[in-house]
């Protein structure tokens, strides 16, 4: 999987993501987090579908949770910084479901 960002001076920030088998590409995603209402709010679009609105309920100095009680899957996704300087994407059903990914930098 690998992704690409844009900053968030215009109060957004912009990414997307594909998932890679071999050379051949078996997923994508537009990804979003924006200001609304004093808050944050991520917005995932799997494979170009409508956006789905999950909300930042907490952030800390390495990470940030960001949550929709009524989806179905994922309920929750959240984001940490690991010690080795990686980054961890988790998604669950905010119970015993759940799937992680770890992106680290290119050399």
């Amino acid at each position: 999987m690998d992704a690409s960002a844009g900053g968030g001076a215009d109060g957004a920030m912009l990414a997307v993501s594909r998932t890679l088998k071999g050379d051949r590409m078996i997923a994508f995603e537009f990804l979003r987090i924006v200001e609304r209402s004093g808050g944050l709010v991520y917005m995932a679009q799997p494979e170009g579908r409508p956006p789905t609105d999950f909300v930042l309920t907490e952030i800390a100095t390495e990470s940030a949770t960001f949550e929709n009680p009524a989806h179905d899957f994922p309920k929750m996704i959240r984001y940490a910084k690991r010690p080795d300087g990686s980054l961890e994407a988790r998604i669950s059903d905010g119970a015993q479901r759940a799937q992680s990914f770890v992106f680290r930098r290119a050399p």
